[in-house]
């Protein structure tokens, strides 16, 4: 098919409310206007929103959980661009379709991600604006920042095609500085500007082989970062099973989890969220209703009723709040962070509904309940 016949080429949508009747919605220029009005529309998103989903006595200040930045935002412009795919897979054969998403990346055991050097500065304008993406919103700030390190400079002269619209691409750039313009089928549709919020382009070709939806031309010389589809997935590939094994070990010394199999824990490992906590901030209040576990990932905490610490401080590989998943018991003691804390977390809401409730565990070893009981009957939960 022609370009010509692909910018013509209308797709249609089942309606909602006649299961058999299709009607016509929006022609391949519609979808990409849209699309492409996104990086029209930076100066109404101010700066970034965290999530305040921690139980009661803690201020939001003081904890944050990863992936919580505009995600709202992100989800619009992620569904336009899944939008804009499906009319390109459209007019394509079956064969084409599957092709769509990119090849496995192979793991090499001696591989090492790449690290290009750059300034305090650079790194954090980095950071600042891959958070604004929702590709890389749940990430953990130990993957972001070897991403981080691996962004390679990339300078750009003025008149400069940085990407070019059909052709295939595997870069995703960041704008440090400078001016592009952003065109489709030759025409303008507006501007990424290195100072504005949405100063990033390409990050589907991370994820995807499919061709560029547009071009993006330097309106004046410009310096941006860029990073490659190989290493992107390769690191994610290598942390999440370096992660999942950290927290597989962590949930085997945990008495209650005993009874799950090797799957079930997989299941729990990949259900943890990570919040952090700064000095001083109260993770869980004596008395107060909760249901979440909680796995000290790194940091210090300690407890206390009243004002007396009540057992040794807990650290790295040590957890509380287990019984939390299966009872509705009120808390027996706060729990709060000495130094800045990292844990990961599971509620029992998710727990139930990945893998039925915990009492159905506990009734096939019955006797290591009792005798966790009997071994922890001051247990803080």
């Amino acid at each position: 098919m022609s370009e010509k016949d692909l910018d013509a080429k209308q797709y249609v949508v089942r309606d909602a409310k006649n299961d058999g009747d299709y009607s016509y919605k929006e022609d391949h220029d519609d979808i990409m206007t849209k699309k492409l009005k996104v990086f029209q529309s930076d100066s109404k998103y101010g700066g970034s929103t965290l999530h305040d989903d921690h139980e009661p006595g803690m201020d939001s200040d003081e904890c944050y959980t990863e992936g919580d930045d505009d995600s709202d935002r992100d989800d619009l412009d992620d569904e336009v661009d899944m939008r804009e795919i499906a009319v390109r897979l459209g007019s394509k054969s079956a064969t084409h379709r599957r092709s769509v998403v990119s090849s496995f990346v192979p793991m090499d055991a001696a591989w090492t991600p790449p690290v290009h050097p750059k300034s305090d500065q650079d790194e954090h304008a980095i950071r600042r604006s891959i958070r604004r993406n929702l590709l890389f919103s749940n990430i953990s700030e130990e993957t972001l920042q070897i991403l981080v390190n691996a962004m390679k400079y990339v300078a750009v002269k003025k008149g400069t095609d940085v990407i070019v619209q059909g052709e295939a691409g595997d870069l995703f750039y960041i704008i440090d500085s400078g001016v592009c313009e952003v065109l489709l089928n030759g025409r303008v549709f507006g501007e990424i500007d290195g100072t504005s919020e949405r100063n990033f382009f390409g990050e589907l070709a991370l994820l995807y082989d499919s061709p560029r939806a547009a071009t993006i031309r330097a309106l004046t010389d410009i310096e941006c970062w860029s990073l490659d589809r190989v290493t992107f997935k390769r690191v994610l590939m290598d942390t999440t099973i370096k992660q999942r094994q950290l927290y597989l070990d962590f949930l085997d010394q945990v008495p209650i989890f005993s009874t799950l199999s090797q799957y079930e824990k997989m299941i729990v490992a990949d259900a943890l969220r990570v919040r952090y906590y700064e000095p001083g901030a109260r993770i869980i209040e004596e008395g107060s209703a909760g249901d979440d576990f909680y796995i000290v990932e790194d940091g210090e905490v300690m407890c206390t009723k009243g004002h007396d610490e009540v057992s040794a401080r807990l650290g790295s590989g040590d957890f509380f709040g287990e019984l939390a998943l299966i009872t509705n018991d009120l808390r027996m003691a706060s729990v709060t962070a000495v130094r800045k804390t990292k844990c990961l977390v599971l509620d029992r809401k998710t727990f139930k509904r990945l893998l039925g409730p915990m009492q159905e565990h506990l009734r096939k070893r019955a006797d290591l309940y009792e005798l966790y009981m009997s071994a922890h009957p001051t247990r803080f939960n």
